[in-house]
């Protein structure tokens, strides 16, 4: 089905003539359109245009950090930086909760189901909005602080069977994929390390390497340099280290 876009804020798709809200203004040569209807009804025209590559200022700090991902705290930086996880589900659990129950209430097929649906649908985009915008500020926060940032590679599955919706409330995935876009509109660069490499085990001040540490302990004391190490902050730590010496590029 063709289009064609008219005066005013109009495209003509097929034989109808809609009229469109834009977000941002289309600068280039439009590829594709694709109209994609939202759980509540709502329509939003995608649009992918191509244009010439406009390289950005790169701004330099010069700054190498080391990130570890947690549950209580999201991201430990190896500079000492502690960002607190959001947990934007857990904050609207009891709204949702609500909403779900006053849905499974309501007669099927009449309209007040209908608007208890819509009302349960609003809770869960709203989440996921505030989840996003939340990860979109602090993907610019540390590119604006750091030239490179350095991550664990993670088995989000296997967490995700450990802990459920703790990891799908974090979506440190998608948090991650975030980042890597705005760090390459910034000219920054976001490494891995290998996933098996003992971060946590590993003393940051002499190299030791514990034979086991269990999740429960949050800090342990090094016998070869006698330094007392805090876990999130340790692996930190050991993975900014490895820049240079073992990491790969997503």
């Amino acid at each position: 089905m063709g289009y064609k876009f008219r005066w005013g804020n109009r495209v003509k798709i097929g034989s109808q003539v809609y009229q469109f809200w834009k977000s941002r203004k289309i600068e280039g040569k439009i590829k594709t359109l694709t109209i994609k209807r939202t759980p509540l009804g709502e329509l939003f025209m995608v649009i992918v245009v191509e244009k010439e590559s406009e390289l950005e200022i790169k701004s330099t700090t010069g700054k190498i950090a080391g990130f570890d991902f947690g549950l209580k705290k999201f991201l430990t930086c190896s500079d000492g930086t502690l960002i607190d996880s959001p947990q934007f589900l857990k904050q609207s659990l009891n709204a949702i909760k609500k909403a779900s129950r006053s849905h499974s209430k309501k007669l099927k097929g009449s309209n007040n189901r209908e608007r208890a649906r819509k009302n349960l649908v609003r809770k869960h985009e709203d989440v996921c909005n505030r989840r996003r915008d939340g990860a979109w500020k602090l993907a610019h926060q540390l590119t604006d602080k750091f030239d490179v940032l350095c991550f664990e590679t993670l088995n989000l599955k296997g967490m995700q069977r450990l802990w459920g919706r703790k990891i799908s409330d974090l979506a440190f995935g998608e948090f991650l994929q975030i980042l890597e876009w705005v760090a390459k509109k910034k000219h920054k660069q976001v490494v891995y390390i290998d996933q098996w490499y003992p971060s946590s085990k590993t003393c940051s001040n002499c190299g030791h390497i514990l034979e086991k540490l269990d999740l429960s302990i949050r800090q342990w004391r090094c016998r070869s340099c006698n330094s007392v190490n805090g876990r999130d902050e340790n692996a930190a730590k050991n993975i900014r280290s490895c820049w240079g010496i073992n990491h790969w590029v997503r």
